[in-house]
């Protein structure tokens, strides 16, 4: 499809562009889902481990990190 463009003292047609609606961040399938799970529970108790010197590293503190480790797997 093409659409009529004046540029200069003429006119041309140029190509009509259609953006695709943005991709939804969301897991779609029951796989999907559970490798999302998966990954925060283990990234949750890769955090849970990791020592003071490291949290203090990345701007967290113990307690930041308890609380982000007690959460369920299925909250974000």
């Amino acid at each position: 499809m093409t659409s009529l463009v004046a540029g200069r003292g003429n006119l041309r047609l140029v190509p009509i562009v259609r953006l695709a609606p943005a991709r939804r961040r969301n897991p779609v399938s029951l796989v999907e889902r559970l490798e999302l799970w998966a990954d925060r529970r283990r990234e949750r108790r890769a955090l849970s481990r990791c020592p003071d010197g490291l949290l203090k590293d990345v701007g967290l503190s113990r307690a930041d990190a308890v609380r982000e480790a007690d959460k369920p797997f299925w909250r974000d």
